[in-house]
């Protein structure tokens, strides 16, 4: 699958939500759903075709040619990305992880399966979903989580708390003891300099635990597509990234660390 296919299963994904969310869910979260409120009317604007970061990992995890797959989302919002990878996926088992309670206008497309408060669990296109009520600077919430998650996992995206220690949280109490051999760790919107020093220092202790992983920053758009700047991004990866977006010329702004 080339990465025009991925495009268009996210693209027809995308079109059948009319909204992501609502106002009285959007403003009854306390976060308001980790979406900021100058951005929040542009949600359910179209996407163009220029790729966003849902579209490299979906396109990124075919390279693992497996037939299952552990996806795991700390951060999850309003679930617009975390809908468009459970509908793209099949025959999987996806995590989320948020602070809020699931959005009910996505929530309500899943088959709920059991509800424990804390431990939401549904399912959808075969893919047996968890979905993990905590917060990333609370060490015991990760723990509970853990003991949800079956085995170690090979997709991260984390889309969270965008601070320096909150990806240092993230790590330590979870993302550090369950990588898969194959696996793609990705981080969107490295906005800020303490984020990206912490990054790199994830990078790092990965690269001496397992020296053929390749780390890079790279520049994609988000949620939003075309209608907010490209984000920083960072991936560490089993995969050789930097060979597979040059085989497929994707001309991705990019500086390739190791």
């Amino acid at each position: 699958m080339d990465i025009k296919q991925v495009q268009k299963v996210n693209r027809e994904t995308l079109q059948t939500v009319e909204s992501f969310v609502n106002d009285k869910d959007y403003y009854g979260s306390p976060d308001n759903y980790g979406l900021p409120n100058q951005v929040y009317h542009l949600i359910d604007l179209p996407v163009n075709e220029e790729i966003t970061y849902v579209d490299l990992i979906m396109f990124l995890q075919t390279y693992f040619k497996k037939d299952k797959v552990r996806y795991v989302e700390i951060g999850v919002s309003v679930l617009k990305t975390f809908y468009q990878v459970s509908q793209f996926l099949s025959d999987s088992d996806l995590y989320a992880f948020d602070i809020n309670k699931p959005n009910p206008k996505i929530a309500s497309k899943f088959e709920s399966v059991s509800d424990d408060g804390q431990l939401r669990r549904y399912k959808t296109k075969n893919n047996n979903i968890s979905y993990f009520q905590g917060d990333v600077f609370k060490k015991e919430d990760f723990e509970k989580f853990r003991d949800h998650v079956d085995s170690k996992v090979n997709i991260v995206f984390s889309d969270a708390h965008h601070t320096g220690l909150g990806l240092a949280s993230e790590y330590s109490n979870f993302i550090q003891d369950f990588l898969d051999d194959d696996f793609i760790l990705y981080y969107d919107d490295l906005g800020n300099e303490a984020m990206r020093y912490i990054f790199l220092d994830i990078a790092t202790d990965i690269h001496r635990k397992r020296p053929d992983t390749t780390s890079a920053l790279l520049e994609v758009n988000g949620w939003l597509g075309q209608h907010e700047h490209a984000h920083l991004n960072g991936i560490i990866t089993s995969l050789n990234i930097g060979q597979i977006l040059s085989d497929n010329n994707l001309s991705i702004p990019r500086q390739i660390l190791r």
